[in-house]
């Protein structure tokens, strides 16, 4: 049934270049429905309210563009809840729009009434409550513009039943407008006096090295941050969110081109820490330095002079202290920076440059017996990382491995969608639905554990509806890994200990089930998955996880459960 009121917000989502609608069907019509109308849209009902958030992270991750995410008032805004803060806590845009009571009603135990704007608004850049259909247009165009400002994040648009049954505006205001063009990110350049400050910086160090953030990856900055580093002579390293800025290259390290090294903070690689240690001064794009990427930092990195460069000004007051704070675009700031260096300098850091090489090339030298679960990515690997790929995983203990550089690979065309703080169970699945959403071209291999597999059947229906082809590679420890490795007296409560009806379930709504019982039949197995996966089928890995496979950082003992 339509209603001009949301055919008018979906019109105004698509002239902005918004035209991809993650949500639910109310009792009432509703945006999923506008949306559903027009061929120029795409819409995704999930199966469970709480993918929204990461459906949207996914999407949004990949295609570099926000999506509209519906909501309507009471259990289903508090189901998204946990998906919303994971897509805030990633800093990426969207626009949520959800329903309201009627102002008329509320106040007065009104059916599914709930202060909206107390749940919603810790975690939105924007919050507007519609007052009148007039201020449709003007809501919609300001949303997308602030979600994807220099502060991105989820710009909120309450709209209250009696708004919404009132229609679309006025016939003054409802002629045809002309298409926007795509939504761009900000194009913000550092102050002149903080880019002569921290060039000054960059000159006198002899040691340097670079970290890339999400919003690195969210501009488009690897190109410019390789040539600097290429010029500074300088390693670069990642956050978890800004793997896949740069390039991962090379055949396992030997003859490797390019300059990474793998992540900082709690992820890094046991081989350069004396790489963090010496650095003399440290060029962070675009991340928050948050607590994980902190790891280790007062040890490693200590006094060492910090410029950091992020578009939002508040970046500053998180993380570690700054010597310069260069309030800019990641990609125009890492070409002012090259721009204003003196040329030919790479030789006066080749003894540093000859260092950190030597340290990485060494992480492939190490020969260590692997279990299940690095053989599985080292194959992962070896199977994908020539294509244009995306590895979407969960972060409990044995998804660790996966942010370790020396286990998984992502190759020159590879890239990764990874939980943000909240570190959310169940977040891999839906965020490769919205990957495919974004790129159906893109070949899309989730990894998590079995309890995160298990939260996951909404999403394994919606995925399959939606044409949704995956590789999905499951750890089976039989239980929730962190709680059972750091307190051995939870041991018998964090146990699955009747899986016979779930385990059934969950395969059979995938296409192809193998266990591979040893790394000889992983190679395989991968294979055959990647086959189903292309044709657009669900393909399950079975890989045993032993408790006493722990990645490096369970085994420094630096995280703790909450």
């Amino acid at each position: 049934m339509a209603n001009g009121f949301w055919d008018c917000m979906a019109a105004e989502f698509g002239r902005l270049g918004v035209s991809t609608v993650v949500g639910f069907p109310s009792d009432l019509p509703c945006l999923v429905d506008a949306a559903s109308r027009r061929k120029d849209f795409r819409t995704l009902v999930p199966r469970d309210q709480r993918m929204l958030g990461c459906v949207a992270a996914g999407y949004t991750r990949t295609g570099r563009r926000p999506a509209a995410i519906e909501v309507s008032t009471g259990p289903s805004v508090l189901n998204a809840l946990t998906g919303l803060a994971e897509l805030a806590s990633l800093r990426l845009p969207a626009v949520l729009v959800t329903t309201a009571t009627a102002r008329e009603q509320r106040g007065r135990a009104a059916f599914q009434e709930v202060s909206q704007r107390e749940l919603l608004g810790q975690f939105a850049v924007w919050y507007h409550v519609l007052a009148t259909g007039e201020q449709l247009r003007w809501a919609v165009e300001s949303a997308v513009w602030q979600s994807t400002g220099p502060r991105p994040g989820i710009a909120v648009i309450e709209v209250p039943a009696d708004v919404a049954a009132g229609g679309a505006p006025g016939p003054a205001d409802s002629a045809p407008r002309p298409a926007a063009p795509a939504v761009p990110r900000p194009l913000q350049a550092p102050a002149e006096e903080q880019l002569r400050h921290a060039a000054a910086l960059v000159e006198r160090a002899r040691r340097p090295l670079v970290v890339v953030g999400g919003g690195a990856h969210a501009a488009g900055a690897g190109p410019a941050v390789e040539r600097l580093a290429a010029e500074l002579n300088a390693p670069v390293f990642s956050t978890a969110s800004g793997r896949g800025t740069v390039p991962e290259t090379g055949d396992r390290f030997h003859d490797a081109v390019g300059d990474y090294c793998g992540l900082i903070g709690l992820y890094r690689e046991e081989g350069m820490e004396d790489t963090l240690r010496r650095a003399d001064l440290v060029l962070a794009f675009g991340t928050r330095l948050e607590e994980t990427a902190r790891d280790g930092w007062d040890e490693l990195v200590g006094d060492t002079a910090v410029v950091r460069i992020d578009t939002d000004h508040e970046a500053r007051l998180h993380g570690t202290p700054a010597a310069c704070f260069l309030a800019g675009d990641a990609a125009l700031t890492a070409e002012a920076l090259l721009a204003a260096s003196e040329r030919d300098t790479t030789a006066r850091r080749t003894a540093w440059g000859e260092e950190w090489r030597a340290a990485r090339n060494r992480l492939a030298e190490r020969d260590e017996p692997l279990g299940m679960v690095p053989a599985t990515l080292r194959a992962l690997s070896r199977e994908y990382g020539g294509s244009r790929w995306c590895v979407v995983q969960e972060n409990g203990l044995h998804d660790l491995w996966g942010y370790h550089y020396t286990h998984l690979q992502l190759g020159p065309e590879g890239t990764a969608v990874t939980p943000g703080e909240q570190t959310m169970m169940g977040f891999a699945l839906p965020a490769a639905v919205g990957v495919h959403l974004a790129d159906p071209t893109m070949e899309t291999v989730v990894t998590c554990g079995d309890g995160a597999l298990e939260m996951s059947l909404a999403a394994l229906a919606t995925a399959r509806r939606a044409g949704v082809g995956l590789t999905v590679i499951t750890w089976d420890n039989g239980g929730w890994g962190w709680p059972r490795a750091e307190r051995e007296d939870t041991a018998p409560l964090m146990s699955f200990t009747d899986r016979s009806r779930t385990l059934p379930a969950l395969e059979s709504m995938f296409d192809d089930v193998q266990r591979p019982g040893a790394p000889g039949d992983l190679e395989h197995a991968l294979a055959r998955a990647r086959g189903h996966a292309g044709a657009g089928r669900l393909a399950l890995v079975v890989v045993r996880a032993d408790d006493g496979d722990l990645p490096p950082a369970a085994r420094r003992g630096l995280v703790r459960p909450s």
